[in-house]
């Protein structure tokens, strides 16, 4: 790993010490690196060391919170009903994301609908992420989930993606984020695919 970030650090060195022109030499020079150490095999292709390819939550299906549920309660508001567990979110930015408490996996994979709306006028801004998170086997460390960070557009409309991969029984979080500083999304989620009604909530819980 200290050599793979050793080469990493160099190519990026390398890259910051060209000009930066209309033919972008930058970054030619820049990948030229990158495909030389990756063919020398300090870096893997396909490596997660970052994960490039953005994915896309689909448009599609619905969030209908349970009667009863006051979605403005709170910043962050959930309910377990059967296998799916609903969130309602408000003004959630890059200074404020959202997490929930921990649940049970019920099989390999999560079916995450999604919805939000922001005022931000900047085409940078519109969409806001979802990405899971494994709880330890001590109860204390979190380790993110490789490739479960998903973007859904935020219009107002519902979008749906399924995360697979994970282990049934294990237990997992929800962060909600938007890389805003000044403008917010508000909005709801609805993940199917629970294994309980149980939530579990981790105090001073630490990134593994």
């Amino acid at each position: 790993m200290k050599r793979t970030r050793s080469w990493i650090a160099l190519a990026l060195a390398l890259c910051l010490a060209l000009p930066l022109t209309a033919c972008s030499p930058k970054e030619t020079m820049k990948n030229m690196i990158v495909g030389a150490v990756t063919a020398l095999g300090f870096i893997e292709e396909g490596s997660d060391e970052d994960e490039a390819t953005e994915i896309l939550a689909e448009a599609g299906g619905d969030v209908t919170f349970p009667e009863g549920m006051d979605p403005t309660e709170s910043r962050l508001v959930t309910r377990v009903e059967g296998d799916t567990l609903y969130v309602a979110f408000n003004s959630i930015n890059i200074n404020r994301t959202g997490n929930t408490d921990y649940f049970i996996a019920g099989s390999d994979s999560l079916t995450i609908t999604g919805y939000a709306t922001t005022e931000s006028p900047n085409e940078n801004y519109q969409t806001f992420k979802v990405a899971l998170w494994e709880l330890n086997d001590d109860q204390v460390k979190t380790s993110y989930v490789t490739g479960s960070t998903v973007y859904y557009t935020a219009d107002g409309t519902c979008y749906s993606y399924t995360i697979t991969g994970l282990t049934p029984g294990r237990q997992y979080k929800a962060t909600i984020s938007y890389d805003s500083v000044s403008y917010y999304v508000t909005g709801g989620l609805k993940v199917v695919g629970l294994g309980s009604e149980e939530l579990t909530a981790v105090e001073g819980e630490a990134a593994a």
